[in-house]
Parts: structure tokens; sequence; C-alpha cells
């Protein structure tokens, strides 16, 4: 394998792009929500819900997240909102935290929050999220390999996150955090190609070089 290095909304999950205020507050609403799923053993149910609001409310619907964020919005009207959407359909204790963080003014960082709190739930079990593209889909045996491998090389528990990717022929390409891995056919084939324009290169360079001596 080949190294390589490779809106702070309601749905942004950037931690780069918010202030350090916003930043902290995440962070402190994350692990406010781990504690209190931890003690009524739910939290793979709150994280779920989470990042299901995020990923299939809050990401495809940018005018209802602006609602939510809105400071113009009454805090009464975004509880009733978040009652009348969600009850039933999120865990009790999900829905509580999120109702808090509205009276908090807060719901603004729902994204940043659902990140941050899996971030800290993955780093306090030593699981790392890893990101693979393959050529074709990995079927099972060839996942659980992968898995041993990378538990191997990071001391960790990897969580895979499999995409598939035609155009990269055959192979795969793997990150995890800055790090690229990139064991695909396509990318093999670039250094082949680079490699032969080096020595065509360096070929006509030396009759060049030859031809001038000769003179």
């Amino acid at each position: 394998m080949t190294n390589q290095a490779p809106n702070p909304t309601v749905g942004g999950d950037h931690r780069a792009l918010l202030s350090a205020d916003d930043a902290k507050a995440a962070r402190q609403y994350a692990d406010a929500l781990l504690g209190a799923a931890e003690k009524e053993g739910v939290v793979e149910t709150a994280l779920a819900d989470l990042e299901a609001i995020r990923d299939e409310i809050l990401h495809p619907n940018p005018k209802f997240a602006g609602i939510l964020a809105s400071s113009r919005v009454p805090t009464a009207e975004k509880d009733r909102i978040l009652v009348e959407l969600l009850e039933g359909r999120i865990s009790d204790l999900a829905l509580r935290f999120l109702r808090v963080v509205n009276r908090h003014g807060r719901l603004g960082l729902l994204g940043p929050i659902a990140v941050e709190a899996r971030r800290l739930w993955d780093e306090r079990n030593r699981r790392i999220p890893v990101a693979v593209r393959t050529a074709a889909p990995l079927d099972e045996g060839q996942a659980e390999e992968l898995k041993t491998r990378l538990a191997a090389m990071t001391a960790a528990t990897p969580v895979l996150e499999v995409t598939t990717d035609p155009s990269l022929i055959g192979g795969l390409i793997v990150q995890i955090g800055d790090q690229v891995y990139d064991a695909s056919v396509r990318n093999r084939l670039e250094q082949v190609r680079k490699r032969l324009i080096e020595g065509k290169t360096h070929e006509i360079q030396k009759r060049r070089d030859q031809f001038s001596h000769s003179a």
C-alpha cells in the first residue's frame, strides 16, 4: 500500500469550521448525552437517533434545519415541533436531550454534537472509523479479513464504512484519520505509467547526451 496524506450549521459535522466556544459546547453536550445514555444502557440507540436526525432530516432539509437553528423562532415553538415530529420515532432519552439542547438555544449544534458524541464513544472504546473504497462490494469474509488486518495494524477495533467505486478497477483505498493507503489497481497502473514516462525521458536524455558527446 502506498501511504499518502489526504458549515457550522445544524447538519454540519466539521469541527474545524466551529468557533472555539461552539466546539467546546458541542463536546460538553456530547459528553452529557453519553453520560445519560450510559446510565440507561442506550448509548448506541441514542447515537443512532442523533445520526439519523442529522442525515435523514437535517441534511436533506436545510430550510428546516435553519428554523431549528434560528434565534427568531421561539423556543416553545421549536419544542412543539420536536415533540410533534419525533415523539415515538426516537428513544425517549434522545428526545429529552434534544429538548434540553433547545432550551439552551443550541439546536444549531446538533450535527457537531452527533459527530462529537460518536467520536468520544469510539475513542473511549478504542474503536476507530475507517473509510474504505473498493472496486466491488466486499463479501463477509473479505470484510472480516480486512478488519483483522486493520486491528493488528492500529491496535484498535476498526469500524468500517465501505463504499464502492468502480473507477478503482480493482483493489481498495483505506483511510484512517489523515492517512490514506492506496492499494487500488488504478493506483498501480498510474505508478506503472509514471515509471514508463520517467524511463522514456531518461532514455531520450541519454541519447541526447550521446549525440552531444559524439558531436
